[in-house]
C-alpha cells in the first residue's frame, strides 16, 4: 500500500487502519474541516469582537533553543508570517500576511499574568529565531485568515510551551485559563479566545500516525460537560501518548479554564494523513463572560 503524501521515516509505523483513508476519504476530511472553519467564521462575525487572543504553542517557528520560554505575551504592535503550511510547494515568502496586535490588551494581560505569580516573557517587536522565513508561530498564522479572512481583527499571541522539555503541567495550564480569566473577564473588549492545536499525535515519534481516540474523546467530553477541572491531571504523568503533539491539548485545558461552561463540539476524526486528531468546538456567548474559544 502506498501512503499518498506520507513521509518515509513514517510508511512503517502506521496503523492497520491507514489504508483505509483513500483519497475520497480525505477529501471528505478535508470537506469537514472546511465545514467547521466556516462555522468559527460565522460566530466570529456575530460575536463582532474587537481582539482574538491566541493560546498555542511554537515550534521552533519564533524561538529556537537558545531562547525557549515556557510562556510569553506578544506586545508589538503587528506579526507577519506565512499563512500556508510549509509541506505546500511554495515559497513561504508568498503566503506572507501581516496582521495587526491589540498591544493595549497584549500588556494589560502581561502585567496581569505578573501579578498572579506567572512569569511570562515580553515580546516587544517580530524577530523570529526559530524559521525567519515562517515568521509568526502556525498557531495563530494559519486560523487566523480562516476565521478572519478580512484580516482587520487585532490579535493577541500568547505563546505556551507544548513540546520542548521541561513542559508545563495540566494543573498549570489550568491555573494560567484561570489566570486569565481573572484579567481579561472585566475588559471593556470584547475578546475572543482561540486555543490553537490538535488532540493526540505524534508525527515524529514513535507514535507517528497514530491517533488515540479514547483520549481524544475523553477531553472533549470533559469540556462538553463542563468538567474541565479533571484535565488537569494530564502531563503529570509520563506516557508515550502524552508526549509530541499531543501536548497541544494543553491549550485547550487553558481555554476550558477561562471558559468554564459547556462547549459546543463541531467535529472530531482521527486522521492519518494530518497524522493527528482533528477537533473543532466552541463556546458560544455568554453574557458573565465576554470571551467565545475555539
Amino acid at each position: 500500500m502506498v501512503y499518498e503524501g506520507v513521509p518515509d521515516y513514517m510508511r512503517d509505523s502506521q496503523p492497520p487502519t491507514a489504508p483505509l483513508e483513500t483519497t475520497e476519504v480525505i477529501e471528505q476530511h478535508v470537506a469537514r474541516i472546511e465545514a467547521a472553519f466556516q462555522t468559527l467564521r460565522g460566530a466570529v462575525e456575530a460575536y463582532r469582537p474587537d481582539a482574538i487572543v491566541y493560546i498555542g504553542d511554537d515550534q521552533g517557528d519564533m524561538f529556537n533553543i537558545s531562547n525557549n520560554p515556557t510562556l510569553a505575551v506578544f506586545t508589538g504592535d503587528e506579526v507577519w508570517g506565512a499563512s500556508k503550511p510549509r509541506y505546500i510547494d511554495q515559497p513561504l515568502e508568498e503566503s506572507h500576511v501581516t496582521v495587526p496586535v491589540h498591544t493595549d490588551i497584549a500588556e494589560r494581560v502581561l502585567y496581569g499574568l505578573v501579578e498572579r505569580e506567572f512569569d511570562p516573557a515580553n515580546l516587544g517587536k517580530m524577530q523570529p529565531i526559530g524559521k525567519p522565513s515562517q515568521g509568526m508561530s502556525h498557531m495563530l498564522i494559519h486560523p487566523h485568515p480562516r476565521i478572519n479572512p478580512a484580516l482587520d481583527i487585532p490579535v493577541v499571541p500568547i505563546f505556551l510551551n507544548e513540546n520542548f522539555p521541561p513542559l508545563p503541567t495540566g494543573q498549570r495550564c489550568w491555573n494560567l485559563g484561570l489566570a486569565l480569566r481573572d484579567i481579561l473577564a472585566d475588559a471593556p473588549e470584547r475578546i475572543i479566545i482561540y486555543a490553537s492545536g490538535g488532540l493526540s499525535h505524534d508525527p515524529r515519534g514513535p507514535r507517528a500516525g497514530w491517533v488515540d481516540e479514547p483520549l481524544d474523546n475523553w477531553v472533549l467530553d470533559r469540556i462538553k460537560r463542563n468538567e474541565g477541572e479533571k484535565l488537569i491531571n494530564l502531563f503529570s504523568f509520563d506516557s508515550d501518548t502524552l508526549r509530541g503533539g499531543t501536548g497541544e491539548i494543553r491549550a485547550w485545558i487553558s481555554a476550558a479554564a477561562i471558559m468554564q461552561r459547556p462547549a459546543t463540539v463541531l467535529d472530531y476524526f482521527p486522521s492519518h494523513h494530518a497524522k493527528c486528531g482533528l477537533a473543532f468546538a466552541y463556546w458560544p456567548e455568554d453574557a458573565d463572560l465576554k470571551a467565545a474559544a475555539q
